[in-house]
């Protein structure tokens, strides 16, 4: 059994500290800000208190430095709890990268 601190991602993350716009999926009308953790080319890991459950797709706008404004269509794929927020790991199904 490997050791718990070995890392099975499939992509490096970056530490990232920004805002997060989740849309519906029509991507006009905000339902839900988040504060990223993480980002990776493969997804993302951030905190909220909008209520997601694993499994639910979203479309989502976030700006990042070197990459402008994105926006992406996503995959909740874990979910957890802490005080007062919720910490999601999403995965990309596509990036789209916005006019500035």
């Amino acid at each position: 059994m490997p050791p718990k601190s070995q890392d099975h991602r499939r992509a490096v993350r970056t530490k990232h500290d920004s805002v997060l716009e989740i849309y519906d999926m029509e991507g006009h009308l905000i339902v839900g800000i988040g504060r990223l953790i993480d980002v990776s080319n493969a997804g993302v890991c951030f905190c909220s208190t909008k209520v997601l459950v694993k499994g639910e797709r979203l479309r989502a706008r976030l700006r990042l430095l070197k990459e402008g404004a994105l926006e992406v269509l996503a995959q909740v794929v874990w979910v957890k709890k802490k005080p007062n927020t919720k910490v999601y790991g999403v995965k990309f199904d596509s990036i789209q990268k916005l006019q500035s």
